[in-house]
């Protein structure tokens, strides 16, 4: 859920793609503000996507970001509600809000309910508390670090779920290039790479965390970096990592 995808991005040419408008539903997706198009190249990008495209991934376009990256909290849970519809395994939710929306929250419960996996931006908070909807105890709530596993200092502390790279990281962008991105948006994306490879592996979602601590490197403080970050195997964590980091 995002501010589109360019699909005709070279490095997403493998990729199939369902969509849906939800702001203006009766017009194509474009992707004028360039956040959609990063977050879906590093979930699944050919060059810096972290699911192969052998693996027969489908990615939701679910447009409920304007071009300025504004979206109102109706159409937000518009989307979350046609996901539940589309019975998807992930939902990736690379923004948040301050303070808590009305109808957020039981649309959030409405897919964890039906076994959908859903993650969040911690928030890009300077250090402050972290941001709904990755504050609700129903959502994972992703941290960013950079290469060296140094939190980002832009990064929100307090209900921290995961790490995951999200500081200087490469991905596609909406001019059809690859360009460099940093904040908690971009280490969500990684998680959400992370996690639909492990879920599309037939795992129980119901019991999420137990089994992605199987998949957690330990970091430090709890509260800053979370379980730690997140990677397929312990022993592939460095190319992973560096996949991120090209």
């Amino acid at each position: 859920m995002d501010s589109g995808i360019n699909k005709t991005h070279g490095d997403l040419k493998n990729v199939n793609f369902e969509e849906v408008n939800v702001i203006e539903p009766n017009k194509p997706i474009t992707d004028k503000f360039g956040h959609g198009t990063a977050i879906a190249g590093i979930i699944a990008g050919e060059k810096v996507g972290i699911i192969s495209s052998e693996e027969n991934l489908i990615l939701y376009d679910v447009k409920v970001l304007n071009d300025k990256g504004e979206g109102t909290i109706e159409d937000i849970i518009n989307g979350i509600m046609w996901c539940v519809e589309q019975e998807v395994d992930v939902i990736n939710i690379s923004f948040g809000f301050f303070d808590d929306k009305k109808g957020l929250h039981d649309a959030i419960r409405a897919a964890t309910k039906k076994g959908i996996v859903v993650t969040a931006a911690a928030g890009n908070t300077m250090g402050l508390s972290v941001d709904y909807p990755a504050k609700y105890e129903e959502v994972l709530s992703i941290a960013s670090i950079d290469k060296d596993f140094n939190i980002d200092p832009r990064s929100g502390y307090g209900k921290v779920d995961y790490s995951a790279p999200g500081v200087k990281v490469i991905s596609t962008d909406n001019q059809g290039g690859m360009s460099e991105f940093s904040g908690t948006s971009f280490a969500t994306a990684y998680a959400t790479g992370v996690i639909a490879s492990i879920v599309s592996n037939k795992y129980n979602t119901a019991n999420i965390k137990q089994l992605l601590n199987k998949h957690t490197l330990k970091l430090n403080e709890k509260s800053v970096y979370g379980e730690g970050i997140l990677t397929f195997k312990r022993e592939y964590l460095e190319e992973t990592y560096e996949k991120v980091y090209n």
